[in-house]
């Protein structure tokens, strides 16, 4: 993420469901881009982050989730999730604030 983009432990996230429809696939989750029609799929841990930020959450409190949700060590979830919304950024999928 660039420097005016950076993830905090405060940061707010929030799903972008004005760009995307998603629909669960068994474990796994297929959304559209409503803007160009692309198609995404995501695994079941990325499909459980969507599920996380159905309402606003902040970045400590989701870490907090998927470490109780997968029982992975907190910075290996911090640097693994940090990496999933950098690989998504440029798909607009999730909405950050910063304080």
């Amino acid at each position: 993420m660039n420097d005016n983009n950076l993830i905090t432990m405060d940061t707010l996230i929030s799903r972008n469901e004005t760009k995307f429809l998603a629909n669960a696939l068994g474990e796994e989750l297929v959304m559209m881009n409503m803007e160009n029609g692309d198609f995404i799929s995501m695994n079941k841990v990325g499909a459980d982050i969507w599920k996380l930020c159905e309402t606003p959450i902040t970045f400590s409190l989701l870490l907090q989730k998927l470490v109780n949700l997968y029982d992975i060590e907190q910075e290996k979830c911090i640097v693994e999730t940090t990496q999933f919304f950098e690989n998504g950024q440029e798909l607009k999928m999730f909405l950050f604030t910063n304080n």
